[in-house]
C-alpha cells in the first residue's frame, strides 16, 4: 500500500454555506475521526486529493499534516463526488495504527477476457470487491484475477485465489468469484458450468468489467 502526505487546515463551522465557501477556494471539507478521539474538521486541496486517489487507489496510508497542529496517520473512510462533474465534494478519514490490523475493500481487476472469448466463453464476475483484514501496509491496491487459461464450463472459487499470507479474506472460501459461461449450443450438448446448481452462490453476478 502506498503511503502519502496530505496537507490540510483545520476548519470551523459546518453546514452547506460553510462547505460552499470552502469549495469555492478549490478545497473540500473533510473530517478525521476514530480511535475514541475527538473528530477534527478539516479542509484540503481537492485536486491534490483526487490525484492521489487516482494514482494510488482508495487503500492508501495518509500522513495527514494539519497546519499548525499534529500529524495523523489515517486511511480513507468515505468520500463523496459531484453527481455530474465527478469532483470530490467531501471526504472522511479514519485514524489507524500501523501495527494494528484493519478491514478494507480491495477492488477486483479481471484480466484475460480476450483469451476466454477466443474459446467461445463469457466471463461472469460475482464480486467486484473483496473484503479483507490486514495491517495497513499489507493491503493491496487491487487484486488481479487472471482468467486467461480458463475454459467454458469452468469456475474459480475464493479458496483458489493467491493472497499474501498476511492478508485474511473475509468471505466464505467456497464462494465462487467467476464463472466462464459456455456457448448456448454447447450447454445444450452437455457442457455445463462446473458446480452448477450448488448452494452458496445465490447472489446475482456482477457484469464483467
Amino acid at each position: 500500500m502506498a503511503q502519502v502526505k496530505v496537507d490540510c487546515k483545520q476548519r470551523e463551522g459546518t453546514g452547506k454555506g460553510v462547505a460552499r465557501k470552502i469549495r469555492a477556494q478549490g478545497r473540500i471539507p473533510g473530517v478525521l475521526y476514530g480511535r475514541n478521539e475527538e473528530p477534527v474538521l478539516l479542509s484540503l486541496d481537492e485536486k491534490n486529493m483526487a490525484g492521489l486517489m487516482k494514482e494510488h487507489g482508495l487503500n492508501l496510508i495518509i500522513e495527514l499534516e494539519v497546519e499548525g497542529g499534529e500529524t495523523h496517520t489515517c486511511m480513507l473512510a468515505d468520500y463523496q463526488r459531484d453527481v455530474f462533474q465527478r469532483y470530490l465534494t467531501h471526504i472522511d478519514f479514519k485514524r489507524v495504527k500501523l501495527d494494528e490490523k484493519v478491514t478494507a475493500k480491495v477492488p477486483v481487476r479481471m484480466t484475460g477476457e480476450a483469451d476466454v472469448r477466443t474459446r467461445g466463453g463469457i466471463a461472469q464476475l460475482y464480486l467486484r470487491e473483496l473484503n479483507i483484514r490486514a495491517f495497513p501496509a499489507d493491503i493491496p491496491k487491487s487484486y488481479t484475477l487472471d482468467i486467461s487459461k480458463m475454459k467454458p464450463g469452468q469456475n474459480k472459487r475464493l479458496n483458489e485465489l493467491d493472497f499474501e499470507k498476511e492478508v485474511e479474506l473475509l468471505h466464505d472460501p467456497n464462494k465462487r468469484i467467476v464463472n466462464i459461461l459456455a456457448p448456448r449450443g454447447l450447454m445444450g450438448a452437455g457442457l455445463e458450468t462446473e458446480g452448477e446448481g450448488e448452494d452458496g452462490d445465490n447472489a446475482e453476478p456482477a457484469a464483467a468489467e
